[in-house]
């Protein structure tokens, strides 16, 4: 099956500063290794519809999206919205696919109802989740690795028993829910591959069921980018990997969330779809 990819270069144009640059090298890194490879990788360019403003109509406080409109990453933030919600149908709907990269421009997870920060505008999840329950889809699961804790995307689903929603973050504590399936894995302060890799395999070691898997994914978890892990390159592929087995063929979509690092983006993004579309392959 095909790996999908959403991305727009209005992303690189017109997303939050600390966010954008990192966009264009990346996916220009990303077309290079599809050619070399010929991996069967497929890019569509999302856009904003009427549909899309009416799901952010829906999800958050009209002055929330006011604040936003004047922040002057509206468009950009809906545009993202659109990535990840028409990637997230297109899993659910058309078995060509079963996993994805969304591209975006702005953040999300730290986007609640009725407020943001964080270089989080709307909330992207949130959104894609609302648009595939009005297509019959219930129970989600969300894996949220950026290492700063996705208390917006809580906000929305924490007393909903059929949203999973797992944080790997950088914190001192784990906090379990299991009867309201909140399950978040503190890890110290530049923690490295090996805590990661032992805190994703207990995260994983639950069996869950789901319509479709979510993974919010920040690159800033990198040592040389500005999140609390320290993960080296090796741990990436290593993650991907680790996700795909456990989808076992179910869809799956990869956010893309926190970091700003251009070497690190141009390394782990490609990184992480070349497992995804190998493994598909079957090597």
């Amino acid at each position: 099956m095909t790996v999908l990819v959403t991305y727009n270069e209005d992303f690189s144009n017109q997303g939050y500063p600390f966010l954008k640059y990192r966009l264009k090298p990346s996916f220009q890194a990303l077309q290079k290794l599809v050619s070399e490879e010929a991996l069967p990788v497929k890019v569509i360019k999302p856009s904003v519809t009427d549909d899309i403003i009416n799901l952010v109509d829906r999800i958050h406080n009209w002055r929330h999206i006011r604040d936003v409109q004047d922040s002057g990453y509206y468009e950009v933030s809906l545009l993202s919205v659109a990535s990840v919600v028409q990637a997230a149908e297109l899993l659910s709907i058309d078995r060509t696919y079963s996993s994805g990269f969304a591209y975006v421009g702005a953040a999300g997870h730290h986007a609640s109802p009725m407020g943001f920060w964080g270089f989080c505008f709307l909330n992207d999840i949130a959104a894609a989740i609302t648009r595939l329950r009005d297509l019959g889809k219930d129970r989600f699961l969300i894996l949220d690795v950026d290492p700063h804790f996705g208390d917006g995307t809580r906000a929305f689903f924490k007393n909903d028993k059929n949203v999973i929603h797992i944080n790997i973050y950088s914190g001192n504590k784990d906090e379990i829910d299991v009867n309201l399936n909140n399950y978040d894995y503190g890890l110290p302060y530049n923690a490295n591959d090996e805590d990661f890799e032992a805190v994703l395999e207990r995260a994983l070691s639950h069996s869950f069921d789901f319509d479709l898997m979510f993974i919010v994914f920040g690159h800033d978890s990198h040592i040389s980018d500005y999140g609390g892990f320290a993960l080296t390159y090796a741990v990436y592929p290593i993650l991907a990997s680790k996700v795909k087995e456990y989808a076992a063929m179910r869809p799956h979509l990869w956010v893309l969330s926190g970091g700003s690092e251009i070497e690190v983006a141009s390394r782990v993004i490609p990184a992480i779809i070349e497992v995804l579309a190998k493994d598909t392959k079957g090597k």
